[in-house]
């Protein structure tokens, strides 16, 4: 973990605003009206950062693990889904602390790019080992530069847009970021549903 991550969250609980920022809101409910199901039974989030994300997927989820690198990051979001008795947050280092289960979503957002590229693939291949036969990816990160960013934003959604077993269900480009959603089934929700053939 970046030290000043953990510097970050311990001298503001919203240092990108995501409470506050329409930019942010707007992106989160885009992010939620692209998952082509609306309920998931196990959920994992990585850098779920100070849990704004991880509390809206809890209403749609049976089960959502979340975890952060910062360890200050991660009392934030347990104090956010505080009572929230289906949600853990814990602290991991990625992409080598994976957790050993299975999920039917799992959601990357704004990490990739802190990456290098053999941690990149590592990451992809452990998302696509663990997501489960139904399962859905969503991958959303920022496009502009910034110092910190190893990779770019369209290197990290192609790589994962490879990988034959994944079938990319939504793409939505804004000039600030993408989001992806892929899955295991190729079937559209409207197919899924039996409008459609």
């Amino acid at each position: 973990m970046r030290p000043h991550f953990q510097q970050l969250y311990q001298h503001d609980d919203d240092p990108w605003q995501v409470r506050q920022r329409w930019y942010e809101r707007r992106k989160r409910e885009l992010l939620l009206a692209a998952l082509p199901a609306s309920r998931y039974r196990h959920v994992y989030e990585p850098a779920c950062g100070n849990g704004e994300l991880t509390a809206a997927l809890a209403g749609r989820a049976d089960r959502v693990s979340a975890s952060d690198g910062s360890p200050a990051a991660v009392r934030l979001a347990q104090q956010r889904v505080d009572g929230m008795a289906h949600v853990t947050v814990q602290c991991q280092q990625l992409p080598g602390d994976w957790p050993d289960q299975t999920f039917d979503l799992i959601i990357v957002s704004e990490l990739a790019y802190y990456f290098s590229e053999p941690a990149l693939l590592e990451l992809r291949d452990r998302c696509r080992d663990t997501l489960t036969i139904d399962g859905t990816l969503v991958l959303c990160h920022w496009r502009r530069p910034f110092p910190d960013r190893l990779l770019e934003t369209k290197f990290i959604h192609d790589s994962f847009d490879a990988c034959p077993e994944l079938h990319r269900v939504v793409h939505h480009a804004e000039a600030d970021f993408l989001l992806d959603v892929w899955s295991r089934n190729p079937r559209s929700v409207a197919q899924q549903e039996g409008i459609s053939t």
